[in-house]
């Protein structure tokens, strides 16, 4: 149960503030901040090249330009899908139930928090559904590619699927959307900050972005309540697979990239991905643990942690 020290470092006031502020700073209450002035353009790509893992790669840029900006546009629309994904089938289910079972009676700043959060998350999924249906009319597109999910969510269903009991499964669910939301400003930053795409792509990852950085502090905060509650056996396990939740969001994937290649018949896929994998082979994927470096600290929990916090020298924002 609660002690004095661990609900002397929940920083009770910064959700006060959150949550009063919530009116003014989230998307969903202000939806006409992702109106954009400038016209769509169809010589700007609708995702970062430089966030394309094989972009440089000989036999990619021997391709006609249509095809390489067929693969952009490609990999714009599964980063979207698969953050729907991410939003619809990990975040949201999990938030329900940190409100639900993790929170008590006396913690109605942070219950209050938990559905303003889950309200953004909603909101979200339609902002990435509505930039996928513009991508495709503007683009003209008239197939739709088979694009797998992400390892880090096939990850998490492979571990439900072990675990034996509702409760660990809950749990489990909620040290991925625990990692999820602390560490995501990383990658949407990349996205933000690009003024080569699309106007109203970067708008979008502006705006999901600007709700997620609230998010991290609320989520932090939230943990150390939901931890401060949890019985011995539950610590314990959320401890443990908190680890094999950094693990999988930071795991090599090309699975989206390859799928793309293939199904729009570029020749060389396999090499090109062969190649993409070997060259990138210690690299990490886009994202700042920093926040979760120091919950675990906040929680005592560092020891139980098998994860290197540590920078690594080279990453990479393969989705």
């Amino acid at each position: 149960m609660q002690t004095a020290i661990e609900i002397s470092q929940v920083d009770h006031q910064l959700i006060v503030r959150l949550n009063q502020a919530w009116t003014r700073r989230a998307t969903v209450c202000s939806p006409d901040r992702g109106q954009v002035e400038e016209v769509f353009d169809p010589a700007r790509p609708d995702y970062p090249e430089c966030m394309v893992p094989f972009f440089h790669h000989p036999k990619f840029q021997a391709l006609s330009d249509e095809l390489k900006s067929s693969v952009v546009t490609w990999g714009w629309i599964g980063y979207n899908l698969r953050t729907v994904i991410a939003e619809e089938h990990v975040v949201n289910p999990a938030l329900s139930v940190i409100a639900n079972q993790y929170l008590g009676k006396d913690d109605w700043h942070f219950r209050e928090a938990m559905q303003q959060t889950l309200i953004d998350e909603h909101y979200h999924t339609l902002m990435h559904l509505r930039a996928i249906e513009r991508t495709k009319l503007d683009r003209a597109l008239d197939q739709d590619l088979d694009l797998p999910p992400s390892v880090t969510y096939l990850r998490m269903k492979a571990l439900h699927a072990e675990l034996p009991e509702q409760w660990q499964r809950d749990l489990a669910a909620i040290t991925f959307a625990v990692v999820a939301e602390i560490s995501v400003n990383a990658y949407l930053d990349l996205l933000a900050d690009d003024r080569t795409i699309q106007p109203q792509n970067r708008r979008v990852a502006e705006l999901h972005n600007r709700d997620e950085y609230a998010h991290s502090k609320v989520l932090a905060e939230v943990a150390k309540v939901m931890y401060a509650n949890m019985q011995p056996t539950q610590r314990e396990f959320f401890a443990r697979n908190l680890s094999v939740a950094l693990s999988a969001f930071i795991a090599q994937d090309y699975s989206m990239w390859e799928a793309i290649l293939t199904q729009l018949g570029v020749e060389d896929a396999a090499l090109i991905i062969a190649d993409t994998r070997e060259s990138n082979k210690s690299a990490t994927i886009m994202r700042d643990y920093s926040g979760l470096h120091k919950l675990a600290h906040d929680l005592g929990i560092s020891d139980q942690i098998d994860f290197d916090f540590r920078p690594t020298l080279k990453t990479t924002a393969a989705a």
